[in-house]
């Protein structure tokens, strides 16, 4: 598997993951073209398009700071699902570093949300308990409540708070004002 780091909506592989991903995640859990654009430039924040034998496979996007690194969005192409390839992106995610690892689920109320959380069970994430809101993308949007996954281990809710309070003004500052 080859990663692409992509810096700008004008890559070449921007457009294909685009397409995956407003077709994985519903629109109260994404940015709007227009904020990501604008996200694209942070120092932090990483756009990583998977490619290989297989062609597209799909993305990970995530921020780098300075003691957790977060997974924002993960996606693989609907075509190359049940072929492990979400799997070795997750294990390589975790391998390349020793910081603790976070991300968000949607709450275990459907067999998806389920078979999701269990997925990343078995690479090593715990469900960790607290009551979590994701803040809207989009500007007078909703929050969405969901449910912080961590590895190695589970956190504190003083821990959960605290990410919220440092790293949820930096992930959520563009917020977009419209349709996109």
């Amino acid at each position: 598997m080859e990663y692409t780091s992509i810096e700008s909506t004008g890559h070449p592989l921007f457009d294909q993951a685009w397409r995956l991903y407003k077709g994985s995640f519903p629109p109260e859990e994404r940015r709007q073209l227009r904020t990501q654009e604008k996200i694209m430039g942070h120092p932090l924040y990483h756009f990583e398009v998977i490619t290989g034998d297989d062609g597209f496979i799909g993305f990970i996007l995530w921020w780098g700071f300075e003691d957790v690194r977060y997974i924002e969005h993960l996606a693989t192409s609907a075509r190359l699902r049940g072929k492990g390839y979400g799997r070795r992106i997750v294990e390589k995610f975790i391998a390349g570093s020793t910081l603790p690892v976070l991300l968000e689920v949607e709450r275990p109320v459907t067999e998806i949300n389920k078979r999701r959380i269990d997925f990343y069970r078995r690479l090593g994430f715990v469900l960790n308990l607290h009551d979590y809101l994701q803040p809207p993308y989009k500007k007078g949007g909703d929050p969405v409540p969901l449910m912080l996954m961590t590895c190695p281990e589970a956190i504190t809710a003083g821990e959960a708070a605290r990410f919220c309070r440092l790293y949820h003004p930096v992930i959520h500052k563009l917020r977009s004002q419209g349709k996109g």
